[in-house]
């Protein structure tokens, strides 16, 4: 009886293996697929680009050399794209900064309305971006600000710090406070143990948050409409080239993208080392 038992559940197991193997392959397909399409789309030999012609590389080349491909202006592009990195970097080292020092606050202190502030520090992440979006927007009007990046910047910031303060406040959840401790006891001070202690072992938690932070800002649509005035992003300028219909333009601008992302992490992960 207990043998039958055990052989049942190996078998149970080994199926459940190749369940989970088919599971992990799918949700790879799913994520990644659709990558392998615009890239694959972005060499098609046609002004259509959902329709297969043959392989080809003139819309690169002419995008590199400045020239209007299928209604991608690349000047217009790349202005956009400077815009977003501009307005995601500033956001994320201002929002890395105050999000840290809020999440040390949060976790460190107690004082009294901490329960309702912690809500309001929640609530940018909560509450819809469209209606962040309108509520900036009347801010900024009713203030007399100028709308531009400056303001984008200002709106990014508002939902960034959040996103960051809640990262490395779950961080410092599971920090192990001794540590600390034991660093003043050798006769440390507060200052160098929060630079030689506290930090490197909350670092991960600060990585995270501020790569959340700027992978937010970067993507972000709703709430940078309403608050860049004349300006454009890189998200802006796509929809407004899609609204138009997919052209190769908006696939080479997108796989050029992904291609530098990806070399920025493999860089990333050079300069990290083996994790195993």
């Amino acid at each position: 009886m207990m043998g039958a038992f055990r052989r049942a559940r190996a078998a149970l197991f080994e199926r459940g293996a190749g369940l989970l193997v088919a599971q992990t392959a799918f949700v790879y397909l799913f994520l990644y697929l659709p990558i392998a399409v615009l890239i694959t789309l972005s060499f098609n030999d046609s002004r259509y680009a959902v329709v297969w012609q043959g392989f080809t590389t003139k819309w690169y080349t002419a995008l590199l050399q400045g020239e209007t491909v299928a209604r991608v202006d690349p000047t217009a592009a790349w202005n956009a794209l400077l815009n977003s990195v501009e307005i995601a970097v500033a956001m994320v080292v201002i929002s890395t900064v105050f999000g840290t020092m809020l999440a040390f606050a949060l976790d460190r202190y107690d004082f009294p309305g901490k329960r309702l502030f912690t809500g309001v520090v929640f609530m940018p992440i909560i509450i819809p971006s469209i209606v962040m979006g309108i509520s900036l927007l009347l801010f900024f009007n009713i203030a007399g600000i100028q709308l531009g990046t400056g303001t984008a910047i200002i709106g990014h910031v508002a939902f960034g710090i959040s996103f960051v303060a809640v990262v490395v406040a779950a961080r410092l959840q599971t920090f192990d406070q001794t540590m600390e401790e034991a660093a003043m006891d050798l006769g440390a001070n507060e200052l160098e143990t929060l630079r030689f202690v506290t930090l490197p072992m909350i670092k991960p938690g600060i990585f995270a948050g501020a790569l959340l932070a700027f992978a937010m800002s970067f993507d972000d649509y709703v709430v940078t409409f309403f608050i860049i005035g004349q300006e454009n992003t890189l998200p802006i300028f796509f929809f407004g080239m899609v609204r138009q219909g997919i052209s190769p333009g908006v696939n080479v601008v997108a796989a050029l993208i992904i291609v530098v992302t990806m070399a920025l992490v493999a860089v990333a992960q050079w300069f990290q080392g083996p994790t195993w």
